[in-house]
């Protein structure tokens, strides 16, 4: 199950936010060994303060088992402003039908593994949901900076994104900045991939209201 919050509304949701920032320092810290920001036993960064859209991965019993955060690129977010070398010649990418997804981070110690299938359930879940999201706000693409494991991972499950430039070496690890085209082909790849048949929304969720920064002109 999906649970969306916007970033304006952490505080209603403090546990929810807490296992997020945690289970972010669990995966980039401790098992990437990536040089990010952390506070206490939170990963916390500065895109956290431009009211994101949060997406939580819920397990059965309530708690974080995979999130990812949205952005708009037409203010900052990580591809244009901390990435750039990953641009095509250079060039932001800015656009209001065009999103950035980051952070993507599920627990593979909490009942997470992909078993039989090409991808776990709360991948799938996750990105479902925001195609979904994409969908209902006229948003025609979501751009993304994953690592070559990520990459293969995707194409393996026959969800691969389209590479946007050529991969460079951030640090230790391969990085690709990549697009991903929301639509009905997208929903029914990662369907496929995480063997789900269900609603993944959160029971009672109102499609999303896109907060300040996330609006498409008519």
């Amino acid at each position: 199950m999906i649970r969306v919050i916007h970033g304006n509304q952490r505080h209603l949701y403090p546990r929810e936010i807490d296992q997020m920032h945690r289970l972010r320092k669990k995966v980039f810290h401790q098992r990437m060994g990536w040089q990010v920001p952390i506070i206490s036993d939170w990963e916390v960064d500065g895109f956290d303060s431009m009211d994101p859209v949060y997406l939580l991965a819920m397990d059965d019993r309530g708690d974080v088992v995979g999130t990812m955060r949205l952005l708009p690129t037409t203010g900052y977010n990580m591809l244009n402003d901390i990435f750039p070398e990953l641009l095509p010649d250079g060039v932001p990418v800015y656009s209001p039908r065009i999103w950035e997804v980051s952070r993507l981070a599920v627990d593979m110690d909490a009942g997470t593994a992909q078993g039989d299938r090409a991808l776990s359930i709360a991948t799938a879940e996750l990105a479902i949901a925001s195609n979904e999201i994409a969908m209902a706000s006229g948003v025609s693409h979501f751009v993304a900076v994953i690592d070559a494991f990520m990459h293969r991972t995707f194409k393996r499950a026959g969800c691969g994104a389209e590479p946007i430039s050529q991969p460079r070496r951030i640090g230790k690890t391969l990085c690709y900045a990549v697009a991903f085209e929301m639509g009905e082909t997208l929903d029914a790849n990662f369907r496929r991939a995480g063997g789900i048949t269900w609603p993944v929304m959160e029971k009672g969720f109102e499609m999303f209201a896109p907060p300040a920064g996330f609006e498409i002109a008519a």
